[in-house]
């Protein structure tokens, strides 16, 4: 199997701005020395928890100085941009990277960035979701002139002077494009079908129990039958999962529970509600919302433990959805730093190695 990170951040409010992207940048870092294959960064506008508000900067940074992970949106939130700067600087960056770029695509999901771009309802983001990759993807493969005229964008070049490069855009280093990837939340989910439609990689949340996963891949599976493709393979398929592995397990459950970590999963509980999102971490749909904890989602949803209970608990995960390419570790803040650098190199070097590969 291989492992990668899915990074939020996840940063509590009150922690020095500047001292939480420098512990990002150090993660990064080390997460590369320890062999991690791909990184995902998050973007946000409005939540302190998660500051990172331009996750192609972040990237930007951290290219020189890492080696050989690939680095990877997670998730441009296209409703938020126009297309056409999207595609310029996704490209710009591929060119930085020379092709260590990954695209992950979304819409969001936090009540008060919708807010603070004056979106619409959410089923209409989805569609602007969709509209701006598509988008993209001409804006990457078509050379002007061109007139791409959308409900939601109107894009066009009138003019080029193949001679002077005038009208010009700059295309990816990858060709045709980076891989591209869409994140997937419901079970049900549509950005699940649309990625198994259009082959993309698709990355589960670490917000919902074993069993939705399994819902993942089998929409995914519907999408890809639907657009008459064979088979998906499950390498391509990216899980991602909250993950702390102590000396012990006992030591493992008291850190977590009187930590960062716990008061973590209490902000996300609370930006699901404002979203009408709670019902997806639950492992049973008669479970009120009262009962909704971070103990409940820690029990449930994430992985915590020694190394053996660690290798337990993934090596389940895996049997409940068939099987999956890559784990995503969840980025969470480094209150104790020497804890959770110890818990990466115990996933990268004790945990990882025993678990099933594709």
């Amino acid at each position: 199997m291989q492992l990668g990170m899915f990074m939020m951040p996840l940063h509590p409010p009150e922690k020095d701005r500047t001292q939480c992207f420098e512990e990002d940048i150090e993660l990064v870092t080390r997460a590369d020395e320890l062999g991690f294959t791909e990184i995902w960064v998050g973007q946000h506008h409005t939540v302190a928890w998660e500051p990172i508000p331009s996750n192609d900067l972040f990237i930007a940074n951290v290219l020189p100085r890492t080696k050989n992970v690939r680095l990877g949106t997670g998730v441009s939130i296209l409703p938020q941009h126009h297309p056409v700067n999207v595609a310029v600087r996704l490209a710009f960056l591929d060119h930085l990277s020379r092709g260590r770029l990954n695209c992950g695509f979304g819409q969001g999901g936090v009540a008060t960035d919708w807010g603070l771009f004056d979106l619409p309802d959410p089923q209409t983001q989805g569609l602007m979701t969709v509209e701006a990759i598509d988008m993209i993807l001409k804006l990457w493969q078509t050379n002007a002139p061109f007139n791409f005229e959308g409900d939601f964008w109107h894009i066009k070049i009138e003019h080029r002077d193949a001679k002077d490069g005038m009208g010009e855009l700059l295309k990816p280093y990858q060709k045709p494009h980076p891989p591209l990837a869409m994140s997937v939340i419901r079970g049900d989910s549509k950005a699940a079908r649309m990625s198994g439609q259009r082959g993309y990689i698709p990355i589960s949340t670490n917000l919902v129990p074993a069993n939705t996963l399994a819902d993942h891949w089998q929409t995914y599976c519907a999408g890809s039958e639907e657009a008459g493709q064979s088979s998906p393979d499950r390498s391509i398929w990216r899980v991602s999962r909250s993950i702390y592995i102590g000396e012990s397990t006992t030591e493992a459950w008291e850190f977590v529970l009187n930590s960062a970590f716990a008061r973590s999963y209490d902000y996300l509980i609370k930006v699901l509600k404002a979203a009408n999102m709670l019902h997806i971490v639950k492992h049973n749909l008669d479970v009120s919302d009262n009962e909704v904890t971070p103990e409940y989602m820690m029990k449930h949803d994430l992985i915590i433990g020694d190394v053996d209970e660690c290798i337990r608990q993934l090596q389940d995960t895996w049997e409940v959805t068939g099987g999956f390419g890559t784990l995503l570790m969840i980025a969470h803040d480094w209150d104790d730093k020497a804890k959770w650098i110890r818990s990466m190199e115990l996933l990268a070097n004790e945990v990882v190695p025993m678990l099933p590969v594709i």
